[in-house]
């Protein structure tokens, strides 16, 4: 019975924070049969199988194996459970600063020190924990995969890839393209690439993981 009420409990949990089973079980390195398992053995999963499921949803032991109805979660809002009622879950939440003038799709805009920052809410996703901060696009020299106004997520970086796309500040002024082989690339054929000399001051500020809503 409580091998079954864990398995339940942890497809409630991925349902509501929109996690596939199939991403759960890569995750915490755990075999494609393990929920099928839980629902039709007997056997009981280990400690350390539980506890990598319970970091991952990000509640207590306690709470998959339902000894308590008050999972400890930093950010979440969970009601008391009920076996037949659905858990409601607030998404899980992190902080980033958010720079809404400092990268252009276009020809250039200065990037200070002073640069004005905010900071917002986002979703907690895989690429939101691996950023450092969001940067707001300007022009149109990215499209069709960003367009003026979008923000974008950045991991900080020094150095990235040719053929990734960063955040690069050139001469003075900061550039969303992708790295080329001696040049910074536009996605949009109406902007010629911008050659690299010998005597520019480049450096790259991060790399660019995906778009994001700020609501």
């Amino acid at each position: 019975m409580q091998n079954s009420y864990i398995a339940e409990t942890i497809k409630k949990l991925c349902k509501n924070q929109r996690i596939s089973i199939t991403e759960l079980l890569n995750h915490c390195e755990l075999s494609k049969s393990f929920i099928y398992d839980l629902e039709k053995r007997s056997t009981s999963p280990s400690c350390l199988k539980i506890s990598r499921i319970a970091d991952y949803l990000n509640c207590s032991v306690d709470y998959l194996l339902g000894r308590t109805d008050n999972p400890y979660v930093d950010d979440r809002v969970i009601k008391p459970v009920r076996p037949e009622e659905d858990i409601e879950i607030s998404i899980p939440k992190r902080i980033l600063p958010f720079y809404r003038t400092a990268a252009s799709a276009g020809i250039g805009s200065y990037l200070f020190d002073d640069t004005p920052v905010e900071y917002v809410n986002v979703p907690k996703t895989d690429k939101t924990s691996s950023a450092d901060y969001i940067l707001e696009v300007r022009g149109d020299s990215m499209e069709p995969k960003f367009h003026d106004g979008d923000c974008v997520l950045i991991q900080q970086s020094g150095r990235i890839y040719e053929g990734q796309i960063g955040i690069f500040i050139l001469n003075g002024e900061s550039y969303i393209k992708k790295m080329g082989n001696g040049e910074l690339i536009s996605l949009n054929p109406a902007y010629s690439p911008i050659r690299l000399h010998e005597y520019d001051d480049i450096r790259c500020a991060g790399k660019v993981l995906d778009t994001i809503i700020i609501e």
